[in-house]
Order: C-alpha cells, then sequence, then structure tokens
C-alpha cells in the first residue's frame, strides 16, 4: 500500500481500501450462502418427489390388495425377510405409510418456502451491494 499522507489523501485512501476490502468479502460470503440456500432448496425438491413416488406406489399396491378375496395371505417385505400379515393390516400399513409420506412433504414445503424466501433476500442484499459499488 502506498503511503500518500503528504497529499492529506492518506487516511481517506487506505480507509477506501479497507471498506472495498470488507465489502468484497461481505459480497463473497452472500454469494457462497445464496449457493449453499439453493443447493438446499434443490435437495428438498428431490426429497418431495421421492416421497410422492412413495405415495404414488403405496396407493398402487393399496388398490391391488383390495381386489384380493378377505382370506388372502399379505407379506410385509422388513429387510430381508417378509412378515405375513392379514390384508387388513397389510391395508393398514400402506395407509399409515401414506399419510407419514404426506405429512413428510408438508414439513419439507414449508422449509423450502423458507428457503426461497432466503434466497430472495440474500440476491436482494447481493443487488444492494452492488448498487452501492457503482
Amino acid at each position: 500500500m502506498q503511503n500518500l499522507s503528504h497529499l492529506g489523501l492518506g487516511k481517506s485512501i487506505q480507509f477506501e481500501q479497507i471498506k472495498a476490502k470488507c465489502s468484497e468479502n461481505a459480497f463473497q460470503e452472500l454469494q457462497s450462502k445464496v449457493i449453499a440456500t439453493t443447493a438446499q432448496v434443490k435437495v428438498a425438491e428431490a426429497q418431495v418427489v421421492q416421497l410422492r413416488r412413495v405415495i404414488q406406489h403405496a396407493k398402487l399396491t393399496e388398490l391391488e390388495i383390495i381386489q384380493l378375496p378377505k382370506e388372502t395371505r399379505t407379506y410385509e417385505p422388513v429387510g430381508r425377510m417378509f412378515v405375513l400379515q392379514s390384508k387388513g393390516e397389510a391395508l393398514e400399513t400402506l395407509k399409515t405409510r401414506i399419510k407419514q409420506a404426506e405429512d413428510k412433504i408438508k414439513g419439507i414445503e414449508a422449509n423450502k418456502e423458507y428457503l426461497q424466501k432466503s434466497v430472495k433476500e440474500q440476491e436482494n442484499s447481493i443487488r444492494e451491494m452492488l448498487q452501492q459499488r457503482s
């Protein structure tokens, strides 16, 4: 850094350089937050898609089980084995799975909305910083 104090501008130039460096650091920090938050939004969207597939699979299975005779034996996969269940128990298990997936989707959607608002706020902060620089 040059010492221009003999011109009477030394402190002013040093202050401007420090201010520019701090502004640059804040800008980079905001940029990284936007990138991280956007990645979280994408993860949330992928989770919702996967849960919707779980719901669709459970509903299709439920439709098939409903068509079976009442005395039909059904098996629930548990790890690497299968557990014998009645038709009613199998239907209840599927309804529970659907309800849990729907509840998870609601939670993920709420979190996704919060993250999207956060991204917008961070982008607005970046715009303000850029406007202040020019």
